[in-house]
């Protein structure tokens, strides 16, 4: 019997949910001091299913209901380099299927003070994730949902 590296379609299905993702950025922005990971930190905040009653003045929210609970912080890791971009792996922990209508997780990543500073790069600007968040809906037929962050380098804009 051979082990295959592809899944069937059929095995897919079978996967818990998944909620993971990458962040990458090139070589000449520098790099985080000591483990990569430090450079990061990955927030992970779920929002809850709205349910509704059906009061004198119609269809209300009930308080406690579609909300967003509090950011929970994501381990990362150091991944292999992919070419010229360092890469750092993270794995949301825990998720599920988000219910209908609003349920939704949102992913951000901030960067951490943990920079090792090229002289050159304070002058010419600044580094910035890209895009600053997803939002994300586990449902049956998209349950496994991969996230890819980029750190970009943001010129200074220099007043005349």
């Amino acid at each position: 019997m051979l082990i295959s590296d592809v899944l069937s379609e059929h095995e897919v299905r079978r996967l818990p949910p998944m909620l993971f993702g990458r962040v990458r950025w090139k070589r000449s922005l520098g790099a985080p001091v000591g483990d990569p990971a430090t450079g990061f930190k990955v927030l992970s905040e779920e929002h809850t299913v709205s349910e509704f009653r059906i009061s004198a003045s119609g269809p209300e929210v009930i308080p406690g209901t579609g909300i967003w609970k509090p950011a929970v912080t994501v381990p990362c890791f150091a991944a292999p380099d992919e070419g010229d971009l360092h890469v750092v792996a993270f794995q949301v922990p825990d998720v599920h299927i988000n219910g209908f209508p609003d349920g939704k997780y949102r992913v951000r990543v901030e960067l951490t003070g943990n920079w090792g500073e090229p002289p050159i790069q304070a002058i010419l600007g600044f580094r910035r994730v890209d895009p600053n968040m997803y939002l994300v809906a586990l449902r049956n037929d998209q349950h496994i949902v991969s996230l890819d962050f980029d750190i970009v380098q943001e010129p200074r804009r220099w007043q005349s």
